[in-house]
């Protein structure tokens, strides 16, 4: 644990442009180089389709240079962390105590994931602060204030995730939202900044890189050299750190799939990729 102040090296870098920012404890890695910051956050009780929204969103950031950035709560915030760390994301939990404070069992769980993985933990509390009512507030400005673009996921209209939409948009940030059902409870937060024209609707899982504009902005991240002793014969877009789905391989290599398996399993018993169910990671 480590308290960073605003200018020192670690700090976040758009946290120290933000009108919200304080001094932080650190656990974990320090803030590095350039980034896209995007805080994806939203209700402690989700729809059921929440949890593979969430990862399905996610996965389509994988091969950019993104920070998932949330409050380490049950439900959406959980999902966002969890998602970011299955795709190889560094993610970033904002907590509303103390570093050295308990968590419950779950968030506990998940934290020492977020630090195996190489992310961190930050808040804006010093060490023994517990996590009162009114310090999710400060949380949350943190959470926005540190990110270039913020995603409502699913919230109430008063719920939580509501005011972190409201520091973004107070510094003028990118806001995006999810819409839901009217049917269901949770989505109204998100339908109703939608139709009040304060966030951009999120229209289809693989829109978001496009509509914030990571292609221009943040390109690829991972390595782009080809994979040493790739068989010349596959297609050299496939690069180490690469997640690609079956599918997408067959139809760019105009290859069948019966030859891309034999081609996939042969890779996989060297150590160059591992296949899971139809996607596959390149190493």
């Amino acid at each position: 644990m480590e308290k960073i102040d605003v200018g020192d090296s670690g700090y976040p870098k758009v946290l120290a442009k933000s009108r919200y920012a304080l001094p932080l404890w650190l656990k974990g890695q320090a803030f590095e180089g350039d980034e896209f910051c995007l805080a994806m956050v939203g209700t402690r009780s989700p729809s059921g389709l929440a949890a593979s929204t969430v990862k399905s969103l996610i996965k389509t950031l994988s091969n950019y240079n993104v920070r998932i950035v949330s409050g380490l709560a049950q439900g959406i915030d959980s999902f966002c962390h969890t998602a970011a760390i299955e795709n190889n994301l560094p993610t970033t939990a904002v907590i509303a105590q103390g570093l050295d404070m308990p968590l419950q069992s779950n968030q506990q769980i998940l934290a020492e994931k977020i630090l195996e993985c190489g992310g961190n933990i930050i808040t804006p509390f010093s060490p023994g602060s517990q996590a009162y009512h009114g310090h999710f507030i400060k949380r949350n400005t943190i959470i926005s204030g540190m990110s270039n673009a913020t995603i409502i996921v699913e919230s109430r209209v008063k719920g939580g995730a509501m005011h972190t939409a409201n520091f973004c948009l107070k510094e003028n940030k990118p806001l995006f939202a999810l819409p839901g059902s009217p049917m269901n409870p949770t989505s109204e937060g998100c339908n109703l900044l939608i139709y009040q024209k304060q966030a951009q609707i999120i229209w289809s899982i693989n829109s978001l890189p496009e509509i914030m504009g990571l292609n221009s902005l943040f390109p690829l991240s991972k390595p782009q050299a080809p994979i040493s002793n790739f068989p010349s014969k596959f297609p050299n877009w496939a690069t180490k750190g690469t997640i690609l789905e079956i599918g997408d391989i067959c139809e760019q290599s105009n290859k069948p799939v019966n030859e891309i398996l034999a081609m996939l399993t042969e890779m996989e018993i060297e150590n160059k990729c591992k296949v899971n169910g139809q996607s596959v990671i390149f190493f």
